[in-house]
C-alpha cells in the first residue's frame, strides 16, 4: 500500500487538494487535483469525497488515505464550520468530521483557511528566512484576516479567533460594517473595503491616484494606511519575527506594495518605530506559492513543525 496524507483547500470557486507522503509531508506532491466548488452542506460534503477519491486514483490503485486535513473559510470549531457565506453556509454549523472519518481511518482535522495557509507557508519561510519559527500570514483578499505560527506551531487561540483582526475598529467615524460595528479595519484594508468607493481594480486605483483623481487618492490612502496598520498590529501584538503578506489585492499590485512599504518606512521613524521597526519584517508572499493545501495536509502530519 502507498499511504497518503490529503490536504484540501475549499474556496468559493474551487476545491484544491494535494496528496503527500506521511513520511515527507513537506516534500514533493504525489498528486494534485482541483474541482469546482458546489455550495451548501451537501455540495461541500460531496466535493470533499470527490477530491479525496480523485487524489487516490491519481496516486494509484494501492493508495491508502492515511489522514485528511481541510482548510475552509468561516468560523471553525471542533471540526464544524459556520458563517462561510461564499460557500452557502450561515450560522448553522456544518460538522465535517463524519464525512472525513468515512474516508479514512487515520487522523482528520478542519481549520480556518487562513490558519492552514499560515501553516503551509512554513516551507517558504524555511527557505528564505532559515531559523524563523514565529511569523504571521496576513491575507488581504475580499476580507482581511491573519494566521499565526508561534514557536513553529499554529496558534488558533482559545476560541479559534487568533489573527481575526479585520473587525478591530480602525476609524470610529467610519461607515457601518456588516458585523454591526463602525469603521472596522476590513472596511479599508481589503478588496471589499476598496470597492466601497472604487469600482475598478487595485492596480487601476493606484494608477488613477497617481494621476490625481480625488476619489482614487482618498481610497488609495485608506487602503494603504489600513494595510500598514494591519501589518503593524501583527508586529506589535504577537511580536512575530516576520509578517508574510498575501492575497490578490497586493500580490498583483507592485505599486500598492511600494506604497505600503513607504508608509511603514515613515512610521518606523517615529519614537516607537525606531525602537521596534516593522518594515524590515515584511515579506510579500509570491502568488504562486501553494500554501493552503500544504497547510491542510500538515494539520494531520504527525509531529510536524514548520
Amino acid at each position: 500500500m502507498t499511504p497518503i496524507l490529503v490536504g484540501l483547500d475549499i474556496g468559493g470557486t474551487s476545491v484544491k487538494a494535494v496528496a503527500v507522503s506521511p513520511g515527507d509531508p513537506t516534500g514533493p506532491a504525489l498528486a494534485e487535483v482541483r474541482h469546482r466548488t458546489e455550495p451548501g452542506a451537501s455540495g461541500i460534503r460531496a466535493g470533499i469525497a470527490a477530491a479525496v477519491h480523485s487524489l487516490a486514483a491519481e496516486v494509484g490503485p494501492d493508495a491508502e488515505v492515511a489522514g485528511i486535513g481541510v482548510g475552509i473559510p468561516g468560523f471553525v470549531s471542533r471540526g464544524a464550520v459556520s458563517h462561510a457565506v461564499n460557500l452557502g453556509l450561515g450560522a448553522e454549523p456544518l460538522d465535517l468530521l463524519p464525512t472525513l472519518r468515512s474516508l479514512t481511518s487515520g487522523p482528520v482535522g478542519v481549520e480556518n483557511d487562513v490558519n492552514t495557509a499560515a501553516l503551509g507557508a512554513g516551507g517558504w519561510v524555511a527557505r528564505h528566512d532559515p531559523g524563523v519559527d514565529d511569523y504571521a500570514l496576513l491575507n488581504i483578499g475580499t476580507g482581511l484576516a491573519a494566521g499565526l505560527v508561534l514557536d513553529g506551531r499554529l496558534r488558533a487561540g482559545a476560541t479559534g479567533m487568533a489573527g481575526e483582526i479585520g473587525h478591530l475598529v480602525f476609524d470610529r467615524s467610519g461607515p457601518t460594517c456588516p458585523c454591526g460595528q463602525t469603521g472596522c479595519l476590513e472596511l479599508y484594508a481589503s478588496g471589499s473595503g476598496m470597492r466601497r468607493t472604487w469600482s475598478g481594480t487595485a492596480r487601476q486605483l493606484l494608477d488613477a491616484a497617481a494621476a490625481g483623481d480625488p476619489v482614487a487618492v482618498r481610497t488609495a490612502g485608506d487602503l494603504t494606511a489600513g494595510i500598514a496598520h494591519a501589518i503593524t498590529l501583527l508586529a506589535y501584538a504577537p511580536d512575530v519575527a516576520l509578517i508574510l503578506v498575501t492575497g490578490g489585492v497586493v500580490s498583483r499590485n507592485p505599486a500598492l506594495r511600494r506604497a505600503v512599504t513607504a508608509r511603514l518606512d515613515h512610521d518606523d521613524h517615529t519614537v516607537v518605530g525606531r525602537a521596534v521597526p516593522v518594515a524590515d519584517r515584511v515579506r510579500w508572499l509570491p502568488e504562486d506559492v501553494a500554501v493552503g493545501t500544504r497547510g491542510a495536509a500538515l494539520l494531520v502530519a504527525e509531529g510536524v513543525r514548520v
